[in-house]
């Protein structure tokens, strides 16, 4: 019998296969990491306000007027 594809188009149609092949499990892996992450976000979420409330206060410290305090000590 004759062949209906040569051995390159095999080599190419393969290759093409493996790209194909390749990006799927990529995408599968991109779309399982992110479902993940998604799932802990929202184990872990809070609302605005609470977090806020978990957050320290915190103010500026006046260092020019401290460090110009000890040159004048």
């Amino acid at each position: 019998m004759y062949e209906l594809y040569s051995t390159l188009e095999k080599i190419y149609m393969f290759i093409c296969g493996l790209i194909i092949t390749l990006g799927l499990v990529y995408t599968t892996h991109v779309y399982y990491k992110a479902r993940a992450i998604n799932n802990e976000w929202h184990q872990t979420f809070t609302t605005p306000k609470e977090f806020w409330a978990s957050v320290p206060k915190w103010e500026w410290k006046s260092v020019i007027e401290n460090h110009i305090s000890q040159e004048v000590k």
